[in-house]
């Protein structure tokens, strides 16, 4: 149980809690119960702990009475200036009103002191003015007067002067009187302007058919001048170059009625196209010209004649190229050079017009220099209109032609035999016997077809270029069924090659048999010449056209002379050989002159601008070859087509037509080049052809077997022109001579392997590609997509394609 704590004792454990903030720690005290009976003894200690902390606030007061003292008069003082700093506050507020008030004063002021120098300026400005308005109005008046005395320069000095001033007037567009002195400066101008036009129609009078200039040149130099700075010169020029075209150039350039021509007349100041009865003339008129232009020049000041120069010019070549030049150049090649002496002219007048820096000139050269398309472009159209008369006249005349036609027949032929059952000419004629291109042996019928047709072809014309040597090998050709239907007019294949059938007929028939390689003695007895004769109608028709045809050969043989650029080619060089050799010869004898030094790098610039003339001439004429070639090959379209009529029989012509192009060139420039030169010419050319033929080929993308078939026939035909390349020296011990075309044809030994391979199987090619040397000229993608153009996607395609790629990368 716990003891009783006394009053005393809890009245000083609530004290202590008080005051010193303690907890009792006895646990008497805490768990002790503080009765009403103790709360006197409490309050007695309370009282008692009160009276002590007063006593001891009095002891400490009393000590710190001093400084509170002081503390008293500090905040009086601050009390003081605190009511001192508010009354000079209320000061400053009072002179910032004041002071706001004078400001918005001196603003008001500064405003009106700056609306009254607007003001000023303005009155100043307006003054101004005036006084320049008021200068103006005299200066107008002064103009005006100066152009009633006739003085025409002064006014425009005068006028130029006035508008000057009138444009620094300020705000010049809103001031009335300003516009009327506007309108009255434009009206003097314009009559200014009249005056002068009026003047320089009386200095220059371009009447109908006529031209007067009577007045001084010195005159018209001032009136020139003023026109100029009216900005009328330009407008008078313009004008002045229509009359004179009007009036004398058309008229002197044009011919009249029954080929006359007028003729110029020059006397004194005065000029006129008078009529002539003369026929006409390129001479006369070329003269006509040159000395309306040399009037011109000396009637006329510079200041005229040179802006009339760059009009007039032009007017003049565009007159007369329309009016004369293009009407006569000629159709007929012989008259070209006739027509040179009219060329001629025609660079004299350009070099008179260039001599007085007239306008023109280079295009006068420039249309001369086009006189051959020009000739081209006449006789492509004379000849076109020929063929339209032709067509137009229809029939004509019917006359009767002859086929004759000479055949070797064999004892087994009917018409050998002696076989009369089938008289009729048509009775072996079937539609089965059309389909058989394959028969060694024909019926007599059939015999006569192949004659009717071999003559069809000969009647046009077409082997003119036969020899006997071809008609007797045709005699040994059955002619097939197409070729039937070609003889009477039924298919549109006439435009095959007579020679390449005939070459076709040589290589694939011999003229007579062979048993075990020795001539069949009974087949020379058991055949027998034929002569076939028919007759049969034609229109006036072929007879026409085949005259325009004979008309454009002989065209084409006269132009066919041999190449001027190659014999340009060989003098410049041989020229510049001899002018070395003879330089070096003088240099020798005198080794010392100093002179001779000097002019001898002046020569050698000279012999190495001939040689690179004669260069550039062998360079246009082989560009113009390959130009020529290159459309030859165009002709063929890529050969995508080149089984499939009419497309093959353009490009059997294509090819025909570059190796009979290439043998002609050969021909024609062997007689001009050394050897080694003519070998390296006719290689570049037929370097352009290979490329051309390859390139065409890789693009194909699908080859079929007689695409193949006839794509390697072309290619031999090209290789038959290895012949144009033998040696010049002739090979030891009797052997062949080996062609040197792969020395100079770029591109041959690459062309070779590409016949090999439109001509080999899957296996070949593989062979070349490995052991061969096609991968020298080939990359291996290219014969891969050869071989995928040749052959259909199978196993052994991919294998061998395979088998390539892991050899070059190998």
């Amino acid at each position: 149980m716990p003891q009783k704590v006394s009053a005393k004792h809890l009245g000083q454990a609530i004290l202590d809690s008080v005051h010193h903030g303690t907890y009792p720690d006895t646990e008497d005290i805490i768990s002790a119960e503080f009765s009403p009976s103790a709360i006197p003894e409490a309050l007695i200690l309370f009282d008692h702990a009160r009276g002590q902390i007063e006593a001891r606030v009095r002891t400490t007061s009393q000590r710190s009475a001093p400084d509170i003292d002081g503390w008293v008069s500090q905040a009086k003082q601050l009390r003081t200036d605190i009511e001192t700093a508010h009354s000079s506050s209320q000061g400053i507020s009072a002179e910032a009103v004041q002071n706001e008030q004078l400001r918005q004063h001196v603003h008001d002021t500064e405003s009106k002191l700056r609306l009254l120098e607007g003001e000023l300026a303005f009155n100043q400005r307006l003054a101004r003015a005036l006084a320049q308005i008021r200068s103006i109005d005299h200066a107008i008046r002064d103009t005006a007067e100066r152009l009633r005395r006739g003085q025409v320069s002064e006014a425009i000095d005068t006028l130029a002067a006035t508008e000057t001033e009138l444009e620094s007037i300020p705000s010049a567009r809103n001031i009335k009187a300003v516009g009327v002195l506007d309108v009255e400066i434009n009206s003097i101008r314009q009559e200014i302007a009249y005056s002068l036009n009026k003047k320089w129609q009386d200095s220059i009078h371009v009447g109908l058919l006529t031209l007067s200039i009577p007045q001084d040149a010195q005159d018209l130099s001032v009136l020139a001048i003023a026109l100029h700075r009216l900005g009328l010169l330009e407008e008078g020029i313009s004008k002045l170059a229509n009359g004179l075209e009007a009036a004398i150039i058309v008229p002197r350039i044009q011919l009249q009625k029954g080929g006359h021509e007028r003729a110029l007349v020059i006397d004194g100041d005065n000029m006129r196209v008078a009529e002539t009865s003369s026929p006409s003339n390129s001479h006369q008129l070329y003269d006509d010209l040159r000395a309306f232009i040399q009037f011109l020049q000396v009637h006329l000041p510079t200041q005229v004649v040179l802006p009339l120069s760059k009009v007039l010019g032009p007017k003049i070549v565009e007159t007369l190229i329309s009016m004369r030049l293009s009407l006569a150049v000629p159709e007929e090649l012989s008259a070209l050079q006739e027509f040179s002496n009219t060329r001629d002219e025609i660079y004299r007048f350009a070099a008179v017009m260039g001599l007085y820096k007239w306008a023109g000139d280079d295009q006068l050269r420039a249309w001369s220099n086009t006189i051959p398309q020009l000739w081209l472009q006449n006789r492509h159209n004379s000849s076109l209109h020929q063929v339209r008369q032709l067509l137009q006249r229809g029939y004509g005349e019917i006359r009767t032609v002859e086929r004759v036609e000479t055949q070797i027949v064999s004892q087994q032929d009917h018409l050998f035999a002696g076989n009369s059952n089938n008289d009729d000419w048509d009775a072996g004629w079937s539609d089965e016997e059309k389909g058989s291109l394959g028969e060694k042996r024909l019926q007599p019928q059939r015999a006569k077809q192949t004659t009717d047709n071999e003559e069809d072809m000969s009647a046009w014309g077409l082997d003119d270029e036969g020899t006997e040597e071809d008609k007797t090998n045709d005699t040994n050709i059955p002619a097939d069924n197409d070729e039937e239907g070609d003889a009477w007019g039924w298919g549109e294949d006439q435009d095959i090659g007579e020679d390449k059938r005939t070459s076709q007929r040589e290589a694939t028939t011999p003229s007579t048999r062979r048993v075990n390689g020795h001539d069949d003695p009974h087949s020379r007895t058991s055949e027998r010449e034929v002569t076939l004769k028919e007759s049969y109608n034609i229109t006036s028709l072929p007879t026409g056209i085949l005259e325009l045809i004979s008309y454009v050969f002989s065209d084409i043989d006269a132009l066919s002379e041999p190449s001027g650029n190659m014999f340009l080619y060989n003098d410049c060089l041989w020229l510049a050989d001899q002018l070395r050799q003879m330089l070096r010869a003088r240099n020798q004898r005198r080794p010392n002159a100093v002179a001779s030094k000097q002019k001898q790098l002046q020569f050698d610039d000279d012999i190495a601008a001939l040689e690179a003339f004669g260069k550039r001439s062998y360079g246009k004429e082989m560009e113009s070859q390959r130009t020529i070639i290159k459309d030859f090959l165009d002709g063929g379209q890529g050969f995508g087509n080149c089984t499939e009529p009419p497309f093959s029989q353009e490009c059997e012509l294509a090819i025909q037509s570059i190796v009979d192009r290439l043998r002609g060139i050969h021909a024609e420039w062997k007689k001009i080049l050394s050897h080694s030169a003519l070998l390296q010419s006719v290689g570049s050319l037929l370097s352009t052809v290979v490329d051309k033929i390859i390139i065409d080929v890789e693009d194909m993308s699908d080859i079929s077997e007689p695409q193949s078939q006839q794509l390697t026939g072309y290619c031999k035909q090209i290789t038959a022109l290895e012949d144009l390349f033998s040696p010049q020296e002739i090979a030891a011990n009797g052997q062949e001579a080996v062609p040197l075309t792969a020395v100079y044809t770029p591109g041959w030994f690459k062309f070779q392997y590409l016949t090999e391979i439109l001509d080999s199987s899957l296996v070949d090619i593989k062979y070349l590609w490995t052991d061969g040397g096609l991968k020298l000229e080939y990359e291996a993608e290219e014969v891969v997509e050869l071989i995928e153009a040749l052959f259909d996607d199978s196993e052994h395609r991919r294998r061998a394609i395979g088998e390539i790629r892991r050899a070059s990368r190998a």
